[in-house]
């Protein structure tokens, strides 16, 4: 992976710096810059001229990307190996990173579901969406979990 990530630049420089290239190539390295976890909620949307459009999921990934937008910029432009991106802005666009998303054959193991109040059950059980009711009880069984409770 890393010989294919060092090819970038050659490629973008071999196609004459075309647009559509250059926008594959910056969000092939955006991928490999931002990582696995944060690159599964900041999906690339767009690169026009050098403004890179990242779409999050909601506004507090937009705040907590926007204080670290100078770092992910740096990163991302040595690994084109120019300054192929001068300026990045995070849109809120749950619609498309929803969309989009690598899928994640993992399943999400909890080990303190067990120990869920009755309490925090029955608020739940107010939630009629099963499958949003299912991820608040993980939700709160992951803060318990995180709490040491």
């Amino acid at each position: 992976m890393n010989s294919l990530l060092k090819l970038l630049p050659t490629m973008i420089r071999l196609s004459g710096d075309n647009e559509e290239v250059r926008e594959q190539a910056v969000f092939a390295a955006w991928r490999v810059t931002a990582g696995d976890k944060i690159a599964h909620n900041c999906l690339p949307f767009q690169l026009q001229q050098k403004h890179l459009v990242i779409a999050v999921l909601d506004a507090t990934w937009k705040k907590q990307m926007q204080a670290v937008s100078g770092e992910y910029l740096f990163r991302l432009n040595s690994l084109l190996g120019g300054a192929y991106v001068t300026f990045i802005e995070f849109r809120v666009n749950r619609k498309f990173v929803s969309a989009n998303q690598p899928a994640d054959g993992r399943p999400i193991e909890f080990t303190h579901t067990q120990e869920l109040k009755d309490e925090l059950k029955s608020s739940a059980a107010c939630i009629k969406d099963d499958a949003l009711r299912e991820k608040f009880l993980r939700a709160a069984a992951k803060c318990l979990e995180r709490r040491g409770e």
